[in-house]
């Protein structure tokens, strides 16, 4: 057994970072790259540096040595949020635009895999939810689906994050008279590539509730 995985993968504004308010804070530990407020009631009050379960980080290399450090010596924590996960890459490339050649993309695809190899070394307890904003797939300017996103064409050369994920949860919005209705996909369905092992999830669409995913892995696994 291993610490898990799991993508969620969404445009703003479709529910990613809403989902966790449903995890227990005493559990859960957040890395926040993009240094944003998150989108839900008493956030700070139940994430911060005094509840020692909150940290704004960017730099890809800390963020691992952070997970690592988690694992050992915060055993309550069984949930690792990270958050805006697209803007560590950003802000890499952003600090070697002035370097020439493809090294810094392998430079940063290493340190992407060392990232995932070591989450993967962690407690079996752990989940490490790894949050990505999607990109459009096209082919002959038609959009035939969706990826997580990267640093651009050059890394996507060199590593493909999909595959390092056993469970990729996709989130999708349903406008209604009532209002919006906000899901994860559990498995490929239309142009989303979700996916999850077989029967992990009853349904194809299920609530945007992290609790209620990380109840369905320890479940499946258990």
């Amino acid at each position: 057994m291993a610490s898990k995985l799991i993508g969620i993968v969404g445009a703003t504004g479709t529910g990613k970072s809403t989902s966790i308010k449903h995890l227990d804070p005493k559990e859960t530990y957040i890395i926040n790259t993009a240094k944003k407020e998150l989108p839900f009631k008493g956030a700070e009050k139940l994430y911060n540096s005094e509840n020692k379960n909150y940290k704004e980080v960017d730099e890809i290399v800390e963020i691992t040595r952070l997970i690592k450090t988690v694992s050992e010596k915060a055993p309550h924590i069984k949930n690792i949020v990270i958050e805006d996960s697209n803007y560590m890459m950003a802000f890499r490339m952003a600090d070697k635009a002035n370097e020439v050649g493809y090294t810094k993309f392998t430079v940063m695809a290493k340190d992407m895999v060392d990232l995932f190899r070591e989450a993967r070394k962690l407690r079996d307890d752990l989940k490490i939810f790894y949050f990505s904003h999607p990109e459009v797939v096209e082919d002959g300017g038609e959009i035939v689906g969706y990826k997580m996103k990267t640093s651009g064409k050059m890394l996507d050369n060199q590593i493909v994050l999909e595959g390092l994920f056993t469970i990729c949860l996709y989130t999708h919005v349903e406008d209604t008279k009532e209002g919006a209705n906000f899901y994860f996909i559990t498995n490929r369905y239309k142009k989303y590539p979700a996916k999850s092992p077989d029967g992990m999830f009853e349904d194809l669409k299920v609530p945007n509730n992290l609790q209620m995913v990380v109840d369905k892995v320890n479940e499946y696994y258990n």
